[in-house]
């Protein structure tokens, strides 16, 4: 490798290693989660940093939920994370979510979660 090749990697290391440190700005695209005609989410596991957001697509041709709340299921929700839901979507609709606590968050679909239509979301910091 040459020098000018040494000397510029060795200077976009510590950026690179500050950038990988620090959280995602509010509302960065994280993952998106489609919702499907066999009554799951795909993927149902899926991994992002605080402060990024999720989005949700119905391309099943059945209405679905998107449901984060103990009070309305066998969910979990990370300490200081606030419960949330979509309401019912219909097919061809999205919904969006950023997740600001880091953790593991369960969520389901609320008429079709005693089939496991439910999923998991594990936030970084």
């Amino acid at each position: 490798m040459s020098w000018p090749l040494r000397i510029a990697a060795l200077l976009a290391a510590p950026a690179a290693l500050v950038a990988d440190a620090l959280p995602a700005p509010a509302g960065a695209a994280g993952a998106a989660i489609t919702m499907s005609d066999t009554f799951m989410f795909e993927p149902g596991t899926v991994t992002i940093r605080a402060g990024e957001t999720i989005e949700w697509r119905n391309l099943s041709h059945f209405k679905h939920t998107v449901t984060a709340d103990p009070k309305l299921g066998s969910d979990v929700l990370p300490a200081g994370a606030t419960p949330f839901g979509s309401g019912e979507l219909q097919p061809g609709a999205t919904f969006r979510q950023t997740l600001t606590v880091p953790g593991k968050y369960r969520f389901f679909c609320t008429p079709h979660e005693g089939i496991g239509m439910t999923g998991t979301i594990t936030v970084l910091p």
